[in-house]
């Protein structure tokens, strides 16, 4: 009785195995794709159902390759791709990240209810295919694998590690949202994002050994009307206003109060084809040996330059930009005048003051002398500087020497073969912090039209095209004013500074102000004593022959650049 008893139960007990087993197994088996990674083998993904979720694990050399990648870029995410097939009613979904101890011989053993995961409902996706990234928390456990929750049919078509990004991405027909590791939902408008968990996959700080990420914003083509109309941002509460003119516009975090936040598009919608935070350049990080001298540039957009905050330069004494649309352009912005003097003083002499230009004046005959509080540099008139101090053997000071390397590492000069120092492309602008908020933009204006005038020949060509023709009475009041103007002091015999230096004035102030600000020049004492005839002239015609050449001027920037009298950035805020 008993040993049939003890035969009966192991047989029920192996057929209950067997079953349990056959139904395991049976559930898992091969996914149709690969995880996506570089160095990763060519491995399919497995799946199996459990608790009325598909899940998809990771092989060894899978997760091996991920801590690789990771360790390699520090930031990682996974991309997962999915089409949804015909869907006419309502399917809140989820999508999350599964771990090595969630999995065990028969299934999952962890509850997942009150974890991040990316929420959307299918049904908006019908008949479409979308992918999702999901940030992998620097700081946390690496995912072995994901789960898709849905009551809707749909295949993953792939999955793939990727760098970290955050935001939304409509550039190509399948859609992309991005999520930090505090996960999200996808909803309509899509054209808002969450930020605040950036700093959970990406650097929270700017540092000499970590640098905040960047935001993109990249554009579509649209009508006409929505094509000259701004795109507005609001970040973290910061109003962003963007003039589109080219395919992306590129923030870096460092220049905004609260980049942390949500961010959402909230005018021209249409306009913006992607928004999205990634990973800064690691070469930004590039300093002169032993210093906290930087020595490659920030990309941006001039309008954000003037209300960066001295908290996320990466140096001490300066930071430095360069025009993100016209590469090249460097923007040094100082800590005081002192340190910008003991950059640039002794080539504002050499290169634009009456009477010392071509003299590389010594220390002893600089120290009662100040060059100006906003500089501009042709890459032709840098390269002649430092080619003379070398031609002599003139010794210059650390910053001088500091700012040829910078300048070398850019490529705005070239060291031949002979040791010579030649032009290459681009210009340097500076401007410095102690200047007041409306001078620094007035500056950087006037000195960013100086930049553009250095390396465009068109637009070169169409200033003396205006400067030839206009009033000669007003001209010549301008050149007597370059010449009596204490702080100014030109080489009114230089006629590519005369043309330079007169677009600048011209373009430095909006069109309605340009009149009033000549007319005001002329009123002052150093016109009236020295100049009196040519600057009451224009006081009795209000200006207009500046107004007009100003006039002329905007309307060829603003048709070539999208930009304007007073205006040299796309970004404002």
């Amino acid at each position: 009785m008993f040993q049939k008893k003890s035969v009966s139960y192991l047989r029920t007990s192996v057929f209950i195995c067997v079953i349990v087993a056959t139904l395991f197994l049976s559930c898992s088996r091969p996914a149709s794709f690969s995880l996506e990674i570089p160095g990763a083998p060519d491995e399919a993904v497995s799946m199996f159902v459990s608790g009325g979720m598909d899940c998809f694990s990771f092989t060894d050399g899978h997760n091996q390759a991920l801590e690789e990648f990771l360790s390699t870029n520090k930031d990682a995410a996974v991309q997962i791709t999915i089409a949804v097939k015909k869907q006419k009613q309502t399917a809140q979904s989820g999508i999350g990240f599964l771990y090595k101890d969630d999995f065990s011989s028969f299934g999952l053993k962890s509850d997942r209810a009150s974890r991040p995961q990316i929420s959307a409902d299918f049904s908006q996706f019908a008949k479409l295919t979308f992918s999702v990234i999901f940030c992998v928390n620097k700081d946390a456990p690496l995912p072995a694998g994901f789960y898709v929750k849905s009551p809707a049919s749909y295949k993953v078509i792939s999955a793939k590690i990727v760098r970290a990004q955050v935001g939304f991405d409509f550039r190509q027909k399948e859609p992309v949202f991005a999520f930090t590791p505090n996960g999200g939902t996808i909803e309509k408008p899509y054209f808002k994002t969450d930020f605040t968990g950036v700093p959970m996959t990406l650097n929270a700080t700017q540092t000499a050994q970590s640098l905040l990420p960047q935001m993109e914003v990249h554009f579509r083509k649209t009508d006409p009307e929505h094509d000259s109309a701004p795109v507005k941002l609001t970040v973290g509460g910061e109003r962003i206003t963007i003039r589109p003119s080219g395919d992306s516009v590129v923030i870096p975090c460092a220049s905004l109060k609260s980049p942390f936040a949500q961010a959402m598009v909230d005018e021209n919608e249409v306009k913006v084809a992607a928004l999205l935070v990634r990973a800064s350049d690691p070469k930004l990080l590039a300093f002169k040996e032993g210093t906290r001298y930087v020595t490659k540039p920030v990309r941006t957009d001039p309008g954000l330059i003037m209300a960066w905050s001295r908290d996320t330069w990466r140096g001490n004494e300066y930071e430095l930009f360069e025009w993100e649309r016209f590469p090249g352009v460097l923007f040094f912005d100082t800590l005081d005048y002192k340190v910008q003097d003991d950059f640039f003083r002794r080539l504002a002499y050499f290169v634009e003051k009456a009477g010392y230009r071509g003299k590389l004046l010594d220390d002893e005959s600089l120290a009662d002398k100040h060059g100006y509080n906003a500089h501009d540099y042709s890459a032709e008139s840098l390269a002649d500087f430092f080619e003379a101090a070398r031609r002599t053997r003139f010794p210059l000071n650390q910053k001088e020497l500091l700012l040829y390397e910078i300048l070398v590492v850019n490529g705005v000069l070239v060291q031949n073969a002979d040791g010579s120092i030649g032009a290459g492309k681009g210009a340097v602008i500076s401007i410095s912090q102690e200047s007041s908020r409306a001078l620094r933009y007035q500056f950087v204006a006037h000195e960013g039209w100086h930049g553009l005038f250095f390396i465009d020949g068109d637009f070169r060509n169409t200033v003396a095209s205006i400067y030839y023709t206009m009033d000669k009475t007003t001209l010549e009041y301008l050149r007597r004013y370059f010449q009596v103007t204490p702080s100014l002091n030109y080489d009114v015999d230089d006629d590519y500074l005369m043309k330079n230096e007169f677009m600048a004035y011209m373009l430095q102030k909006p069109v309605s102000e340009v009149g009033p600000y000549f007319v005001a020049m002329a009123s002052r004492s150093h016109s009236q004593l020295k100049a009196k005839a040519l600057a009451d002239y224009i006081i009795s015609t209000e200006a207009a022959g500046f107004t007009s050449a100003a006039t002329l001027l905007e309307e060829y920037v603003r048709d070539r650049w999208n930009l304007a009298a007073g205006r040299v950035w796309l970004v404002s805020r």
